[in-house]
């Protein structure tokens, strides 16, 4: 038995990073306790969370998610040491970050202004915006159309000020993310396969976190809240890379990069393509049909119809428990059969906490393969024990 396994049960704690909102870690001595229990651990798994969490929103969230993930670990017995990091990240769009309260009182304050008012903040917004890829920037384009329509084919659905909170969280996300990729990240995955996981603009911070200079071993998005050609070499109608093709083209991720998808989720197939501009009809079609190439890029979100331009092949998430994962950059997996929740408004949007998903995190990580029985332990070999 190696020294890590032996410390296993010294690592039962899902430790909590608090990041400000311009990426620096507000608790700083808990970098030192990962650093520690690193030396301990065979493989870091990071969470993050999605949009509207408080910190104890967000601890729940994660120690929940590796509740289930410890049990789709059982197999590998004391040959895997998992260190379980949860990132907790400004979420919501008008908390001073002393009180939440405070908070929801503007935006409370903010939703009974006239919207002709917050229309036009949200105009403004589209003019000063800087897009983060040619993705986004088709996203706007489509946005400032929308906006120059009439306001009342405006959707019942979808508020002016619920779509100024998605471009301000959006960005801060990714914001966020690549200050902690390029200045924590490095630091935390030192001496551990380190994983990352996303769900929802939790996506967007851990995808921009993998272009800085850490070295990853998987990272796994769970319905995650950006273009459907955030990766692909060649975004149909502009010419360009999408914002996270790097991440694909130098391999910044050893292992596959999953992407969790399901047409359940109705906050990416109705309310994404309403925030950027687009409909749900311009979603359906194809790019490069009826000349509407940049208005279909403007409606696809990745968590609703998996990673495009990427070749990716696509998997069911129940085949998978029996097949396993590809070994290629990155893998599309339909999870409508299982992730299929019915609530109000966002469908299944945050129904990420089921057994197969889980299995699905340890499949990305190189520590589960797939067996006619269901999910099985790897043989032992270096990806597992370092």
């Amino acid at each position: 038995m190696t020294a890590k396994a032996t410390a296993r049960r010294s690592i039962t704690e899902v430790m909590l990073v608090n990041l400000a909102r311009d990426g620096r870690v507000a608790n700083p001595a808990v970098l030192d306790r990962i650093e520690e229990a690193s030396r301990s651990a065979t493989d870091c798994f990071v969470f993050c969370h999605g949009w509207l969490y408080d910190e104890a929103e967000a601890r729940r969230e994660g120690e929940r998610l590796f509740a289930l993930l410890e049990k789709a670990l059982a197999p590998l017995g004391e040959r895997v040491v998992p260190l379980r990091v949860t990132l907790h990240w400004p979420s919501r769009p008008f908390t001073n970050g002393a009180s939440d309260r405070k908070g929801g009182e503007f935006l409370d304050m903010l939703a009974r202004v006239p919207e002709t008012v917050t229309w036009a903040l949200l105009s403004q917004l589209c003019e000063s915006e800087v897009p983060a890829g040619p993705e986004e920037e088709a996203e706007l384009e489509a946005l400032k159309r929308s906006l120059r329509g009439s306001r009342a084919a405006a959707p019942s659905r979808w508020s002016p000020v619920e779509a100024l909170s998605f471009w301000m969280m959006k960005r801060r996300a990714g914001q966020v993310g690549e200050r902690f990729g390029s200045e924590h990240l490095a630091r935390i995955s030192r001496g551990v396969r380190t994983h990352l996981i996303g769900h929802s603009f939790g996506g967007v911070l851990a995808s921009s976190a993998v272009l800085g200079e850490a070295e990853l071993e998987s990272l796994t998005l769970l319905l995650a809240a950006f273009s459907a050609y955030g990766f692909a070499r060649d975004v149909p109608g502009c010419d360009r890379s999408g914002r996270y093709h790097p991440v694909v083209a130098e391999r910044r991720v050893k292992g596959p990069i999953t992407v969790l998808h399901s047409r359940h989720d109705q906050a990416l197939s109705v309310l994404y393509p309403l925030a950027t501009g687009g409909s749900l009809e311009e979603r359906a079609t194809a790019p490069g049909r009826g000349g509407r190439v940049r208005e279909v890029v403007a409606a696809s979100a990745i968590g609703f119809l998996g990673a495009r331009g990427v070749g990716a092949p696509e998997l069911s998430l129940l085949d998978v428990q029996r097949t396993g994962l590809a070994r290629v950059p990155v893998v599309n997996v339909d999870g409508s059969r299982v992730v299929k929740a019915r609530e109000p408004l966002v469908g299944a949007h945050r129904d990420i906490f089921h057994p197969e998903i889980a299995t699905l995190v340890a499949m990305a990580a190189g520590l589960i393969a797939g067996g006619p029985d269901g999910a099985r332990a790897r043989p032992v070999d270096s990806r597992v024990d370092p």
